[in-house]
């Protein structure tokens, strides 16, 4: 089996794992019977535990190698996702939450070096099509999982989550070895060579801002439904949707971002989630939200394929590692955590979280804003790969 093969494998089991528990995880809090500020606080662990991780992974995989990094992280968060399943209060939580976000930040960014290194060795590959393989996973998981949780209970999203962590495990064992390829081997190393690029800080600025608005999408998508008389089968049917939508995006975007370039890429793709928004802040009816998520693969898959090759253009080759590291931070990280105090102070206000949707898509049309006035345009860093 080819190594190509066995990343897309991998992203495929790695992203059924994020399906089953990110989009769920309020709704667990919830049904704990956590305070609002209680469920604030668990929901940013994992974008907190970002930061610790992000940087330094590189290190991790310098001395022990992807492979190993892999093997270790993926069954190490198995563990601690079946650990949801023991009793616990909200002490508990808050440890087993730290832990699973320790070892599960780890996996992405390991994952997307090792496709990165692909396409640059091999050009009938690119990012996307590797990583589409993740959205598939996405789209299967989310139906698997609302079925699950109607006949069992929300503890089945964390039944899910370690079962698949566990063939990221199995599988990681076919991946090669490969000793003279190394990452930088600290992402805090030279930060200020990368962001002394006025056009890297923008970008950053700008992927910070559009998580802040996104995330009320990836943590509050189920609450948003429910609060409009979705099931939690309903819900799985949406985030199914969503995974399905980004498939022809993740294939195309090497095509899509040769054509247009990196920065009308960008445009499109930020207008396509503040439209998002929009479209979600005017929908009462659970079942009329669904057409909305055709645009996933707009404002996200696509979206994020051209900020890591931005990123690729914009970073000098010695320091891609932090780079990719920043961007990473920027989006998964500080992004998420105010993206979870945002929603979750207004909602805790007594706003429903359609009317946060309204607020969202205002904050990430002024990003729309600024990338047309104040970024550069760049050719794409591409070539097609089909």
């Amino acid at each position: 089996m080819s190594e190509a093969t066995v990343v897309r494998i991998l992203y495929f089991c790695f992203f059924c794992c994020t399906a089953a528990w990110l989009p769920k995880l309020a709704d667990y809090c919830m049904a704990s019977g956590l305070s609002s500020g209680e469920m604030s606080f668990i929901l940013s662990i994992p974008p907190i535990m970002m930061f610790a991780v992000q940087p330094l992974y590189g290190v991790i995989a310098d001395k022990v190698g992807h492979k190993r990094t892999v093997l270790l992280a993926a069954i190490l968060s198995s563990i601690t996702y079946a650990g949801y399943l023991l009793p616990g209060g909200f002490e508990y939580l808050i440890i087993i939450t730290i832990l699973m976000s320790v070892f599960y930040n780890t996996l992405q960014p390991v994952l997307d070096s090792i496709a990165l290194r692909i396409a640059g060795r091999d050009q009938s590959f690119s990012y996307g099509t590797l990583r589409i393989f993740g959205a598939a996973g996405w789209a299967v998981t989310s139906v698997i999982n609302g079925q699950l949780i109607d006949a069992i209970d929300i503890n089945a999203i964390f039944i899910v989550s370690a079962l698949a962590m566990f063939l990221v495990f199995l599988f990681g064992f076919m991946l090669k070895d490969h000793p003279n390829e190394k990452t930088n081997s600290n992402a805090y190393e030279n930060v200020w060579s990368v962001i002394r690029n006025p056009s890297m800080m923008l970008l950053l600025i700008c992927v910070f801002l559009v998580s802040v608005g996104a995330t009320t999408i990836w943590n509050f998508y189920s609450t948003y439904l429910k609060e409009n008389g979705a099931s939690d089968s309903l819900v799985g049917y949406g985030l199914s949707i969503q995974g399905l939508c980004e498939l022809p995006l993740f294939y195309f975007s090497a095509r899509i971002i040769l054509r247009l370039g990196l920065k009308t890429t960008l445009v499109i793709t930020v207008l396509a989630t503040a439209i998002r928004l929009w479209l979600y802040s005017a929908t009462k009816n659970p079942y009329a939200a669904l057409p909305i998520e055709l645009l996933q693969g707009f404002s996200w898959s696509l979206f994020w394929v051209a900020c890591v090759e931005s990123v690729n253009k914009l970073v000098d080759a010695r320091w891609l590692a932090t780079g990719q590291s920043l961007l990473y931070a920027a989006y998964f990280g500080a992004g998420a955590i105010a993206g979870n105090y945002w929603t979750e102070h207004f909602h805790s206000q007594g706003m429903k979280i359609s009317e946060v949707f309204f607020l969202n898509a205002i904050l990430v049309g002024v990003v729309v804003i600024i990338l047309m006035v104040f970024m550069k345009r760049q050719q794409s860093p591409l070539k097609p790969s089909l």
